[in-house]
């Protein structure tokens, strides 16, 4: 009795332990560089690391502090500056993230009213579009070869007919393209 107590409690054990073996190990991806406005990169690299994190596809490390160019590890991948990321940083890639500046386009329509006391007074209504282009350089950590840059452009669309107090919709589009990105990255380092 007791020997196949210990037969089946093994089965199950290795039953049960058989997903976690056979998960295959998210791919990391390092932030080396990034370039372009820093409240606007401080927006896009958390939510770029939170919609990865969420996604469980691939995960982010930021080594920008650790001062190494991509164009340094590309120029030479056997060099002490791709030795250092390999050392100190492992992951399937190296990423650098340029943001170019906000496109805004603003339609405005003025309607002419009248307030309950009779006098007029025109009305302005902006129909505003952002958009935010992000381009995401990847080197390959095994061999240090540039692989084709990931472009995403984030997107928001909002109307406005008084002060403009809400948050910056150049931030809501930079994050915007950071979802994006999280989407396209996965595959992207795995190329």
């Amino acid at each position: 009795m007791n020997a196949a107590r210990a037969v089946v409690l093994a089965l199950a054990g290795a039953l049960l332990s058989l997903p976690a073996s056979a998960q295959k190990p998210k791919p990391r991806a390092v932030l080396v560089e990034a370039d372009g406005d820093e409240e606007a990169l401080s927006a896009f690299v958390a939510r770029l690391e939170s919609d990865l994190s969420d996604r469980g596809k691939a995960t982010l490390s930021d080594a920008r502090l650790a001062g190494i160019s991509l164009g340094a590890v590309v120029a030479e991948p056997d060099g002490e500056a791709a030795r250092v990321l390999r050392a100190e940083w492992a992951g399937a890639g190296w990423i650098g993230i340029s943001l170019a500046p906000c496109r805004v386009d603003v339609s405005r329509m003025t309607y002419r009213e009248r307030s309950p006391e009779g006098y007029a007074y025109d009305r302005v209504v902006e129909n505003v579009r952002v958009d935010c282009p992000a381009t995401l350089r990847i080197v390959d950590s095994a061999t240090g070869k540039e692989k084709k840059p990931l472009e995403v452009t984030g997107t928001a669309n909002y109307r406005r007919s008084g002060p403009d107090d809400e948050e910056s919709p150049q931030l809501e589009a930079t994050r915007d393209a950071a979802e994006k990105a999280a989407k396209k990255l996965p595959a992207a380092l795995g190329r």
